[in-house]
This record gives C-alpha cells, sequence and structure tokens, in this order.
C-alpha cells in the first residue's frame, strides 16, 4: 500500500493521492475533508499518520528557524496477512524536504514528534512497527556556504550569520542580553535543550557563534566556545577537566598568568602539576604519572619563541589516553594548526593578532565536540562571555588576519635580518632566522615566522630601560598583535611576577627585549629603533 502526500500551501493543507491516484485533502486541524472518494477506511489511517506527522515536524522546524520551501510524504505500508489484532505489520513514512534545513535539526524534529506530539503515531504504533525516514533536496541559496573547498582566506571572510528580512551586507550587532521566545512551549523545549536557539547572550549570542563558526573552520576544530579573554578561555580549557587528585604535565616556558594558574590557583582545588623542559622532549614522558589527565604548552613560547614538537607530543598523549592542550596564541591558526598534529584542545587570546588593532578583549577554546561541551558548560554556570560587540569585533578582524599576518611576518623578518648586524644587540631570536636554535622545526610546524621577535641590548637592564625610554614612534603597552609596532621589557612587565631564576629557566634575559611587530613601513620601524639604540648608550 502506498500514499503521497502534497503540500498545498504554506499552512498545513495537504493532498493525500492513493495507489489509484484517489485524492484526500487534509488541513491542520487536523481533519478530513473533501469528497474521500475512492479512500478506503486503512488509507485514510495511514494518511492521517501522515499528515499530523507532518504538521509536528514543519512547526518544529518553523521554530528552530529552519527555511522549507516544499514537503511531500511518502507511505508504504505492509498489511498483516492475518489481520488480527490490527492491518499494518510495517509502515515508512518518509519526507521528502526541500530547503535549507540541517540535518541534525530535521532528525531532532522527527524524534520529537515521534516522543511527544504526533497523536496518531502514538496510537498506531502499539500494533505496527513505524519508520521515519528522510531526504532534504537543498534549495538554491544565494549567499555561498562556506565550504572545505574554500581556501583559508576565504573562510575567514564568507562564513557568516545568514542575512535577516533586512538583506544587510554586513553582520548586524546583537547588543541583546536575551532572546524572544514565541510561546511558553518554545521556552521549555530551549531550556530542555530539545531545541536549539539562543536564550540568553551568557549562554550563546548569533555574533559568538559566527566568532566560533569561524575559527572552527580555521583551526579545523569540531566545536568551540568564545569567553570574555584569553586568560578566561586558558582557565576554561583547564578546570573542566582537572580534579582533586589530578596531575598536569605543562612546559615550564607559559604566560605568566597561567603559570600562576597552574602552580597557585589549581593546586588549592588538589591538582598537581610539574614542569618540564620546552625543548628537551624525553623530560615529558618521563613527567607522566597515573593520574596524569592533560599535556599543556604554548607554541611558539612567550616571550622566549621556543617550540614545541607538536607531532612528538600528539603521539605522546595518544599513546597515553591524555589530553593534549595548545596555546596558538602567537601563531594564529593562519600560520600553525596543532589540531592537525593531534592537539584535542586549542586556546587563544582573540585580544592579541585575531584583533589586531588592540580594541577589545576575547578569548577561545576550540576542539573535540565532547570536550567542547564540558567547556561550554563550565562557562555557562561561571559566567565569563564575552560580549556581543567583541565577538562582532573579533569576526570582522578575522577577515583581515591573513594579509595582515603576512606584512607582520615580513616586518619582522626584515627587522630581525638588522638586528642581527648590528653591533648593540648580542642576540636576536626569530623563529624563521637560520640562527634560532630550533629553526627546522619552526620552518616545519609554522609557514611563516610570526610577528614576534626577541633581542638583547647589550649594557643589561638599565641599557634596555633607557632604550625603551628613547623610542619616539613605537608604543610601551601591556599588549601584543597590534597594527602598531610595541616593545616590551618582560622582566620588569609581563613576568614580573617571576624570580630571576626562572626568568632564566624559561629564556628571559635581564635585557631581552620583546618587540610585536606592526604594519607600519619597515623602514620606520628600523629608523625609530636606530635612533633609541644611539641615544640609549
Amino acid at each position: 500500500m502506498h500514499i503521497k502526500l502534497e503540500r498545498q500551501n504554506q499552512a498545513f493543507h495537504f493532498k493525500a493521492i492513493n495507489e489509484d491516484n484517489a485524492e484526500v485533502h487534509m488541513d491542520a486541524s487536523p481533519k478530513i475533508g473533501g469528497e474521500n472518494q475512492g479512500f478506503r477506511p486503512m488509507e485514510m489511517l495511514l494518511a492521517g499518520l501522515g499528515g499530523c506527522s507532518a504538521i509536528d515536524v514543519l512547526e518544529i522546524l518553523k521554530k528552530q528557524r529552519q527555511k522549507v520551501e516544499d514537503v511531500a510524504i511518502e507511505i508504504r505500508a505492509k498489511r498483516r496477512e492475518n489481520q488480527i489484532p490490527s492491518i499494518f505489520e510495517e509502515i515508512q513514512v518518509h519526507f521528502l524536504i526541500e530547503g535549507q534545513v540541517e540535518p541534525k535539526k530535521l532528525e531532532k524534529a522527527l524524534q520529537l514528534t515521534k516522543d511527544k506530539y504526533c497523536s496518531v503515531y502514538h496510537i498506531m504504533r502499539e500494533t505496527a512497527k513505524i519508520e521515519y525516514t528522510y531526504e532534504i533536496k537543498p534549495s538554491p541559496e544565494k549567499e555561498a556556504t562556506p565550504s572545505a573547498e574554500m581556501q583559508w582566506e576565504t573562510l575567514a571572510i564568507r562564513t557568516q550569520t545568514p542575512r535577516s528580512h533586512n538583506r544587510e551586507h554586513a553582520v548586524p550587532m546583537y547588543l541583546t542580553s536575551s532572546f524572544v521566545f514565541d510561546d511558553a512551549e518554545q521556552a521549555r523545549a530551549m531550556f530542555t535543550g530539545e531545541q536549539e536557539g539562543n536564550i540568553y547572550s551568557r549562554f550563546s549570542n548569533p555574533n559568538a557563534d559566527e566568532l566560533v563558526q569561524k575559527m572552527c573552520l580555521l583551526e579545523g576544530a569540531e566545536a568551540g566556545h568564545a569567553t570574555a579573554s584569553g586568560m578566561a578561555g586558558i582557565f576554561a580549557s583547564l578546570a573542566p577537566f582537572l580534579k582533586k587528585g589530578d596531575h598536569i604535565v605543562s612546559s615550564r616556558s607559559v604566560f605568566a598568568n597561567t603559570h600562576r594558574i597552574l602552580t597557585e590557583i589549581l593546586p588549592q582545588w588538589g591538582v598537581e602539576y610539574t614542569y618540564v623542559s620546552q625543548t628537551n622532549m624525553e623530560e615529558w614522558e618521563q613527567a607522566i604519572r597515573p593520574n596524569t589527565k592533560m599535556l599543556f604548552a604554548e607554541t611558539p613560547s612567550n616571550p622566549a619563541l621556543d617550540f614545541i614538537d607538536l607531532d612528538y607530543l600528539g603521539k605522546l598523549a595518544e599513546k597515553h589516553n591524555l589530553l593534549l592542550n595548545i596555546d596558538n596564541c602567537f601563531a594564529t591558526p593562519y600560520l600553525q594548526q596543532p589540531i592537525k598534529h593531534g592537539a584535542h584542545i586549542v586556546t587563544h587570546s582573540a585580544t592579541k593578532w585575531i584583533d589586531g588593532q588592540g580594541r577589545v578583549l576575547g578569548g577561545l577554546v576550540l576542539g573535540k565536540k565532547e570536550l567542547i561541551k564540558e567547556v561550554y558548560a563550565f562557562a555557562r554556570r561561571t559566567g565569563p562571555a564575552i560580549s556581543p560587540f567583541n565577538a562582532w569585533v573579533l569576526s570582522k578582524s578575522l577577515e583581515t588576519l591573513a594579509v595582515r599576518m603576512d606584512r607582520h611576518c615580513s616586518n619582522a623578518l626584515k627587522l630581525g635580518h638588522y638586528l642581527e648586524k648590528h653591533r648593540e644587540i648580542e642576540s636576536v631570536k626569530y623563529p624563521h632566522l637560520p640562527s634560532h636554535p630550533q629553526y627546522d622545526l619552526a620552518k616545519r610546524q609554522m609557514k611563516q615566522g610570526g610577528g614576534m621577535l626577541t633581542c638583547v641590548v647589550k649594557g643589561g637592564v638599565e641599557r634596555g630601560r633607557r632604550f625603551l625610554d628613547a623610542l619616539k614612534m613605537l608604543s610601551l603597552t601591556a599588549n601584543l598583535g597590534d597594527t602598531r609596532t610595541i616593545a616590551t621589557h618582560p622582566a620588569s612587565t609581563t613576568h614580573s611576577k617571576l624570580n630571576a631564576e626562572q626568568q632564566a629557566i624559561v629564556g628571559i634575559a635581564p635585557g631581552l627585549i620583546r618587540f610585536s611587530v606592526g604594519l607600519e613601513h619597515i623602514q620606520d620601524i628600523i629608523a625609530d629603533i636606530e635612533q633609541a639604540l644611539a641615544a640609549s648608550k
């Protein structure tokens, strides 16, 4: 037995057609109208199942903001030879949907229809096996959908929230703390997780969602979550996975506040840590204990610009069934993608290169879907939510990240060559200079050398301070990744919480100067450094 239902309008009016081409019309009551000539009672029963199911599925998809252009339903039923206690043995209800509909949301709509809504299904399932299947025919889109075939730069630009009815070209800012429900049932369904959608901007927001979607594509991650700052992201990448009695192995060369989380905050919860060398990989496996849960590293490190062999760590984490968490802030996903090397979690301070102009704060945690689910739950309860405005700025900034990083890297390499030859400079460290002790690894892991460079000025700490004070164009500020070149003395600022011994271990010499090389013309950057070196003698 075969029944076909065709949608007649944008409401819930269907025409049912049997094998003999007899027709019956059904509306959203759902009541059966028309002449009904040629339709047997058992066919009316199948048509009622299809119509009731269609009405519920379409209503759920509408609330999920899915675009359904057309729908048809085919019902195939196998009759019992012995029709007691029922007529049908098996029934297949097949949906043919045209439009922009996500398969997962359609599957959820079908499941809810079976579990809660379709009364005809609940009656008929008592005596017959009923199966729902579907086929989606995408309708033509005017907007290009980001795909794996697109290049990195195109994904950074063309990944965006779907246009609203206002037909805007640039994505609007959703500066709202909460979102309105269509009705009480939708509110209930969203809070229970039966229906996806925005509830409250601490949980999710369209601007934050776009930023995360874009970064997932650029990093090659399954899922992600945006936070209020980079340090909020670091903490959210650690706290959900470590409990009392657990142990974490980390490289010594980490940002100062990450160091304080590992050495001060986590131990208060009973979490132990072991620091190992950034460059001696044998120490990593030696430090693993039975209670070790995670490996953590930033590469290249801040500010020493030392590298971790990501392929080695990825294999080590797999061997011991550990989580590998990599801070990719200095490299950005344009230059390095740790997930390709086996990382499970990748963190970013989006405040730096991703913003690129020193305007807003933001952080990101990206990785495996099941892990990000834990990060989201932790962040939803503890509240380190990114503001919609900041998320909007950061997403727009990603559109220019590739061209900016190309210039940052080019300027930094030229500056490195200049400083290496300068008589007032003791040493220079830049990843893609052959003089870097891990030059081969840096070339293998990063497609360019990045925008960070360090040097040691002759004359120690006092000469370094005089040099900074003599700079005229370069900025002295507690940030990096800006369009404007920034000079910093890590020993007295960003890493001042470390004692002299700790600073030496992570590669911070007393006279070390860290440059975040900007987008100014390289001749102007060099000219300001040259005059400051001369004035600080």
